[in-house]
């Protein structure tokens, strides 16, 4: 029998479930492979009729032998249209030939009420100017990205997109976006001249809706003009990894931005960990998994990232490009490019994984004693806290020490390195700081 493979369950979204138009949301299947052809590299799902509701209408399978099953997950966004959707997706093998069983969703897309209208956003990709792009002194220059409305509130003239951070900053730093409706993608740009001195310069932009509130995630640029002054990142995609069983390179050290006293309360890390930026030219364009088809480490890497922060504090000392060879070669990742919570305990032999701890009476007690022990740990936040929370809210940032009724914390999405405010970022106004942390994930030495 040739290559095959058949549905075998829904682990998400049955048929016909009510979905908010859109919103996004994931669609997992679980299949199995009943040929006699093992799913090797080439295997793809790909979209062969209905509203695919995705823009990427090809991924890749993961591998899979005869016999065995497995998850595959695909990040939709539901009609803003009400009415009933569905999604057909057949397997293709590395020559290209349809094979096995349909596999489908069906929603039910629902308006928004009156009163449920929300505001977001999802960066959907780098239409011009790559990060690190290099450009001479004082060259005028244009970034271009395209963003998805993923609320149910039509973005109008009185939407802006607003620097919100970084070394570089435009003359105007606030940009009409054109009015986009909910689902819809547009290109949104923003002129630039570089800068006459050598170096690394980067931009944070986030957006305002009509009442001046920010929401959404926030886009960035880094560029460099070159010189004798400026420290050139590694190409993008590159890194030192070296097989396993050799040496890795050293963890970068734990250096708090410096604070006046007068002002701000004194920083004290309890769990000393390097701080790595999900967005680092030396990783940030590698695919988790490495799997092509699977989102950047820039663009999803954030769980993988405080991962490696979490083990090079532990005595493991590895970056995200190396983590993320090594949690594919011994089970770190599910469903190919999906972080496992327990992806150190797979990969390191000293590292015990102590479970994943959902808002529970005693998460932030549990917290605080992996802090007392030195030991950092990784919690999920709301990346836009203005709003209702949503899967496409989720980020996880790096807990490093204890604040009065705040945490520090190593925030991935930051190129530049020092502990800051969980609350004063990601809390919620008038929120406790448990309400400020949805998930804590809590390793230990073995």
């Amino acid at each position: 029998m040739p290559a095959n493979g058949r549905f075998v369950d829904d682990v998400t979204i049955p048929d016909d479930t009510p979905i908010l138009g859109g919103t996004l949301f994931t669609k997992t299947w679980l299949v199995e492979n009943n040929g006699n052809v093992p799913w090797s590299a080439g295997f793809q799902l790909v979209n062969t009729g209905g509203n695919p509701m995705t823009t990427v209408t090809a991924m890749t399978l993961p591998p899979v032998q005869p016999g065995q099953q497995a998850q595959i997950s695909i990040v939709m966004t539901a009609p803003i249209a009400p009415g009933t959707y569905f999604t057909d997706w057949r397997f293709r093998d590395n020559q290209g030939n349809l094979f096995g069983e349909i596999i489908y969703a069906r929603i039910l897309a629902k308006a928004p009420s009156p009163t449920a209208f929300t505001n977001n956003n999802y960066f959907v990709d780098d239409i011009t100017v790559p990060d690190d792009t290099p450009f001479a002194p004082e060259t005028s220059f244009t970034k271009t990205w395209r963003v998805r409305n993923t609320g149910t509130r039509t973005w109008d003239a009185n939407y802006t997109l607003n620097f919100v951070g970084g070394t570089l900053a435009p003359r105007s730093k606030t940009v009409i976006v054109t009015p986009t409706l909910p689902g819809g993608d547009v290109d949104i740009s923003v002129k630039f001249k570089a800068p006459t001195q050598p170096g690394v310069y980067s931009s944070d932009w986030q957006m305002k809706d009509r009442t001046g509130q920010f929401f959404g995630v926030k886009l960035w640029m880094r560029i460099v003009v070159p010189g004798s002054a400026a420290p050139v990142p590694a190409a993008p995609g590159t890194s030192s990894f070296q097989p396993v069983g050799g040496t890795l390179a050293a963890p970068v050290p734990v250096a708090p931005a410096p604070v006046s006293p007068s002002t701000q309360p004194q920083i004290v890390v309890q769990a000393k960990a390097p701080h790595y930026s999900q967005r680092d030219s030396r990783w940030g364009a590698r695919p988790l998994g490495n799997i092509p088809s699977a989102p950047s480490i820039s663009r999803w890497g954030c769980m993988m990232t405080c991962f490696a922060m979490t083990a090079s504090s532990m005595g493991n000392v590895i970056d995200p490009a190396q983590l993320n060879e090594l949690m594919v070669q011994r089970g770190g990742y599910v469903n190919g490019y999906f972080t496992s919570w327990s992806a150190l305990q797979n990969v390191f032999s000293n590292i015990v994984f102590d479970g994943k701890f959902d808002q529970t009476p005693d998460m932030i007690s549990r917290i605080d004693a992996n802090l007392q022990a030195g030991r950092p740990v990784p919690v999920l936040v709301d990346l836009s806290p203005s709003n209702a929370y949503s899967d496409a809210d989720q980020h996880w940032v790096l807990v490093v020490g204890r604040n009065g009724e705040d945490f520090w914390i190593n925030d991935p999405i930051d190129y530049t390195m020092g502990p800051i405010s969980l609350r004063g970022r990601y809390g919620r106004s008038g929120g406790s700081l448990k309400d400020a942390i949805h998930s804590a994930i809590l390793y230990r030495a073995r």
